[in-house]
């Protein structure tokens, strides 16, 4: 264990493991930790078995290589770890990335971006330590465990009434006739998920041979909690898919222009802080009417039915009129 203290302008640290103590002094404490805890290891594992010498952008470059491409969600680690290999921090050694070293990295990311994605950053560099520590054996801790969690933004309270559906509809040109340009098979994306409760990507990544219109359900082999689920739909939904029948898939657009001309549409229809991803947290207000909890957690595939409570967004004031 290593015990630390500061003398004038620098930091004397000792470190006791296994009957032996070793000490040093450093110009901050944290290098004095970055020393401790590669000190540490070299009592714990022998001189002969002590850490690599590797940084941090070693460890990006190997996790970028070995472990993102087998991750759904490989294109967002490699887009943050391509910036994060320009940071000064880079060329630490990974013993030296402590906690005081990573709250900083933090604290400064905060000032750029919001707590939910300072949130999911921690969340890839702490996967990326752990693997150091546990498969690579790099380091003996890892420094995110640590560093204290921004607190997670408020749920959004967001859905969309009727006359913003109509009005979006109009912007993409969608009549409920023939489905011709990119913005109708959008719209009608938009309605399927009203109706389905289903995610951008569950929708868009669609095909032909997962819709059952007999048995009325869309099969999704993967669903980003890593499990696979049927979906029950509605006969408007089932028209909508109908009406799609020419396309190659149901839904042929990518996901990302998806949300692109979205977007745009509400901004053209005046209608503000609305996203994509808003219509699952109206369809799930809407059907909490009709299904019980148990059935409404089954069809959109949440494990904890407690999870419903983020999407489920009923007024009070709605609520009150069902009081009488």
């Amino acid at each position: 264990m290593a015990t630390f203290l500061k003398r004038g302008k620098s930091w004397s640290v000792q470190v006791r493991k296994k009957g032996i103590t070793k000490c040093s002094t450093w110009p901050t404490k944290a290098q004095a930790q970055a020393w401790a805890t590669k000190t540490e290891a070299e009592i714990l594992y022998g001189e002969k078995s002590s850490l690599p010498e590797k940084t941090l952008l070693d460890a990006m470059e190997r996790y970028e290589k070995e472990v993102t491409p087998k991750k759904r969600g490989a294109r967002w680690e490699i887009i943050r770890f391509n910036v994060w290999k320009k940071l000064p921090i880079s060329n630490l050694l990974i013993q030296e990335t402590t906690t005081p070293v990573m709250a900083k990295w933090r604290d400064t990311r905060l000032t750029e971006v919001s707590s939910a994605t300072v949130n999911r950053e921690m969340n890839l560099w702490s996967a990326m330590f752990e693997c150091a520590r546990r498969e690579w054996q790099w380091i003996v801790t890892n420094p995110i465990h640590d560093v204290r969690r921004p607190p997670q933004p408020r749920h959004r309270e967001r859905l969309f009434s009727d006359t913003e559906v109509n009005q979006i509809c109009l912007v993409l040109g969608y009549e409920g006739t023939e489905i011709v340009t990119k913005s109708q098979i959008i719209a009608c994306a938009f309605l399927f998920a009203l109706e389905t409760a289903m995610r951008r990507e569950e929708i868009t990544g669609l095909d032909w041979k997962d819709v059952n219109l007999e048995k009325r359900i869309v099969s999704l082999q993967l669903t980003k909690n890593g499990d696979s689920r049927n979906v029950p739909l509605s006969t408007r939904a089932i028209e909508l898919l109908k009406s799609l029948k020419y396309h190659p898939r149901p839904f042929d657009v990518d996901k990302d222009v998806l949300s692109s001309l979205f977007g745009r549409a509400c901004r053209d229809g005046n209608i503000e802080n609305a996203h994509f991803h808003d219509a699952r947290a109206t369809a799930l207000t809407r059907l909490a009417g009709i299904l019980n909890m148990l059935e409404l957690a089954r069809m959109v595939g949440h494990r904890d039915i407690r999870s419903l409570q983020i999407y489920y967004r009923e007024k009070a004031e709605d609520l009150a009129m069902k009081l009488g």
